[in-house]
């Protein structure tokens, strides 16, 4: 990496700066994360939830979504789609700059978008690359033009991918290692240490709604007692972590505290490595799907705070959710036998399945270690299949670990080494219906396709949604993808967690909760 010693200047600057609106109104959150996050840059950040979004008080987008997911104006005045659906004519606002005082210009937009075609990110490189061409014809003005119609480019595309300062990333080979966050948004990062915490301090150069807090502390605590006891002593004034289901009526009854409740669209899930033995087969992960009791799972583990998986995976509120899809086909442990067998499967001395080829259905069931919820709905998922001829080994792991088994590097190009892990998928994920992600066989397109999953015909339903902009017809294709889904049972989607956070008002009380995605939101430390 070039320039090292001159960005880390820049950073020194804004620390110093810092020092200076340290006295500017004494508002102070406290808010416990659940891990370090990186540097926090676009390449460094580590998680969907709540990386991205401290990542998003950082730096900004062209358009911002609000709180019910509808994208609007944010670095952008707005942006003139062409009759063909092509082009995007976008003109920034005046006078945007960096934290560090320099200009925010068409030329950075055009750079970010080129950066992240020339150097692969599993989540931004997507809507990038589905950019032709890039013109600046004056410093305000960007004009867009894209490969094929999309119909979701400014959601997924200008109100997702952070713009990145050309005057700071222009030499920067190895975007992984990069240490200087340096953005346009509401804060930004004055000090940082590795696995205790960060400080984020208002940026006087934020061009938008004035932040609502001169500091921003966000210890890292990892442990969910230890987060909770921090709520209730007043350590903390906020936490990340959604309240688990068994404390809301303590938090709810607790006079000094709050409790912020809607529908979640995080999703809990069963990825499989379908190109693995028996787990190759539909029909026997359909036989897994069907012997699962997803009710006993939002009643027992979720105590009614939620909503049951189908296997079309969005959720049922969700505007693109198909309602033949939201329901998996049950099998009792009798049924599942005699299918097996039916499929040529045999029941071994110990019980377990075995076919013709010798595939036992046997296999490693990944978990989180330090997530209760996902951990206790993994017991009673192993439980299920074990009746029904499947031995299920368990083990439960610390996050980054699975991570590394399940999605290397989170880079799908990388392989996997797993046969089924819990993996929760952030909102966004659904709330933007990324079944593409998830889906394609080409691992740019399909960035989130964790399980190896490929269908040419799946392929051709993503492909030609994604450039289908009446929205009829997006719908039906959209349709068709989660009925291939019920097909195929690329993964198993188990349940969508409601929301429930837990704050103490006294502090802060101003929380935006946005659709499926709760209370931590950039919206939320504006004011309004």
């Amino acid at each position: 990496m070039k320039k090292v010693s001159k960005l880390l200047l820049s950073l020194a600057a804004l620390a110093l700066l810092s020092l200076a609106l340290a006295s500017h109104s004494g508002k102070t959150l406290r808010m416990a994360i659940l891990q370090d996050e990186g540097t926090l840059t676009p390449y460094t950040y580590q998680t969907g939830y709540p990386g991205y979004e401290l990542l998003t008080m950082v730096y900004d987008t062209l358009y911002q979504l609000d709180e019910n997911l509808i994208p609007q104006p944010w670095l952008a005045q707005g942006a003139e789609t062409s009759a063909d659906g092509l082009t995007y004519t976008i003109t920034l606002k005046p006078d945007l700059k960096w934290a560090d005082g320099e200009a925010l210009t068409a030329s950075d937009v055009a750079f970010t978008i080129k950066y992240f075609q020339d150097n692969l990110h599993g989540r931004f490189s997507t809507p990038a690359n589905k950019v032709a061409a890039v013109e600046t014809p004056d410093e305000q003005t960007v004009v867009i033009t894209l490969k094929a119609p999309d119909a979701t480019f400014i959601q997924n595309g200008l109100a997702d991918v952070p713009i990145i300062p050309e005057h700071v990333w222009a030499d920067v080979t190895d975007p992984n290692s990069m240490v200087v966050s340096i953005g346009s948004g509401p804060y930004q990062i004055t000090e940082y240490r590795t696995d205790q915490f960060y400080r984020l301090t208002e940026n006087a150069n934020f061009w938008g709604p004035k932040p609502a807090f001169d500091e921003i502390i966000t210890p890292i605590i990892k442990d969910q007692t230890a987060t909770f006891q921090a709520l209730q002593t007043g350590e903390i004034d906020v936490a990340v972590r959604k309240v688990s289901p068994e404390l809301v009526e303590r938090f709810a009854a607790q006079s000094d505290l709050k409790v912020a409740q809607g529908p979640g669209f995080s999703a809990s899930t069963i990825q499989i490595d379908v190109t693995k033995g028996a787990l190759a087969n539909p029909e026997v992960r359909k036989i897994m799907a069907g012997l699962i009791d997803y009710e006993k799972l939002v009643e027992n583990v979720l105590l009614g705070f939620g909503v049951t998986g189908g296997p079309g995976f969005l959720p049922p509120a969700h505007p693109l959710s198909n309602p033949n899809t939201t329901e998996y086909s049950r099998y009792t442990p009798e049924e599942a036998k005699q299918r097996l067998e039916e499929l040529g499967f045999s029941q071994g001395a110990d019980g377990v399945y075995v076919d013709a080829d010798g595939n036992r259905l046997e296999f490693e069931y990944l978990t989180y270690s330090d997530r209760p919820i996902q951990l206790r709905a993994a017991e009673l998922v192993a439980q299920d299949l074990r009746e029904g001829g499947f031995n299920i080994e368990l083990r439960a792991m610390e996050r980054q670990a699975l991570v590394q088994r399940v999605w290397p590097d989170f880079d799908v190009s990388k392989g996997r080494n797993y046969d089924m892990s819990m993996v929760n998928w952030s909102a966004p994920v659904a709330a933007q219906a990324r079944l593409g992600s998830m889906l394609h066989s080409d691992f740019v397109t399909g960035n989130l396709n964790v399980g190896g999953y490929s269908n040419p015909k799946v392929d051709s339903i993503i492909e030609e949604a994604a450039v289908t902009i009446d929205a009829a017809k997006r719908q039906e294709l959209f349709f068709a993808l989660q009925q291939k889904m019920a097909e195929d049972i690329p993964l198993i989607t188990l349940f969508f967690e409601d929301g429930v956070y837990a704050y103490r008002p006294a502090v802060y009380d101003n929380w935006v909760f946005m659709a499926g995605q709760g209370i931590i939101n950039k919206l939320s430390f504006l004011e309004r």
